[in-house]
């Protein structure tokens, strides 16, 4: 596989976040016992398959930092979705910052990742790419959950941000 250089991951940093801004979006529409509800196959809730997208996020970004993290921390309490938005909001610049900061030679480095008990080595542009393109997995499982609870997201798909971003407008 070829290396994501610093333009590529800037793009998909992009993408996510505004993905990750329409799920909250829709979410905040949701009442508590939907946002709640035990719907999704990998995770039970909304609120938890939020959690764990934040959880995950944060964790490949920390580990690409340098910064020492537990992969199985996660909040000792069910974070509601103002906590959780504003957490997606605080990773979002951190991960802006990092990007901006980060050369082409530190993404190319390897380092020492733990998972499931073992340790892995891997380029920081490999965790990275992993933090963004696992939330976009589970924004497909998102948009299924949501649309069964009566809260269906909007398409997600980049293009059409991408034609926003050029001042065009979207047929649809």
């Amino acid at each position: 596989m070829e290396n994501l250089n610093k333009p590529a991951l800037l793009v998909l940093h992009n993408t996510n976040n505004h993905a990750n801004q329409l799920v909250l979006q829709t979410a905040a529409e949701m009442d508590e016992s939907a946002f709640t509800a035990q719907s999704s196959p990998s995770h039970g809730s909304v609120q938890a398959l939020l959690t764990h997208m934040l959880t995950t996020e944060f964790f490949f970004l920390a580990r690409s930092e340098g910064k020492p993290v537990n992969p199985k921390s996660a909040p000792d309490k069910a974070l509601n979705l103002q906590e959780i938005a504003v957490a997606f909001s605080q990773l979002a610049d951190e991960r802006h910052k990092y990007l901006n900061w980060v050369t082409e030679e530190k993404l190319a480095e390897v380092i020492e990742i733990p998972i499931g008990g073992q340790i892995f080595n891997l380029a920081r542009w490999q965790l990275l790419t992993q933090s963004l393109l696992h939330s976009a997995h589970h924004r497909g499982e998102l948009s299924i959950v949501m649309t069964g609870l009566g809260h269906p997201l909007p398409t997600l798909d980049p293009i059409i941000e991408f034609i926003h971003e050029s001042g065009q407008t979207w047929p649809w």
